[in-house]
């Protein structure tokens, strides 16, 4: 298993009024590409998980000159169809972009998922 690799670039809009209202549109805009990332953060190896769509909702933005922190909520579900229960789960993801002049960068690594049982 090798490492995992997320690269995005996001333009941002200079129409909008500040670069805070800026990075949000443009972060929410692209939520379904930060599904293999949240994947991850909230991995449990239960097939039956999964992220829920549109759930991303952004808390904070903090901008430290040409670092971006965007730190945003995010549903997933494990469904058991035994029960027929649908159990939803928040969690909390801090996105780091670098700002590019009008754009986001993020190339963010993540290492291979460990299974303890093989």
């Amino acid at each position: 298993m090798s490492e995992q690799v997320l690269s995005l670039v996001l333009a941002l809009n200079p129409e909008l009024p500040d670069r805070v209202a800026q990075i949000q549109a443009a972060v929410k805009a692209a939520e379904s590409q930060f599904q293999p990332l949240f994947y991850e953060l909230a991995w449990t190896d239960d097939r039956h998980m999964s992220i829920v769509p549109d759930s991303m909702v952004i808390k904070n933005v903090a901008i430290e000159d040409a670092k971006v922190t965007v730190t945003v909520d995010f549903n997933w579900s494990i469904f058991e169809a035994c029960l027929i229960v649908d159990h939803v789960s928040q969690n909390e993801a801090k996105l780091q972009f670098a700002l590019v002049e009008d754009s986001l960068v993020m190339n963010q690594v993540f290492p291979p998922r460990w299974r303890y049982d093989h």
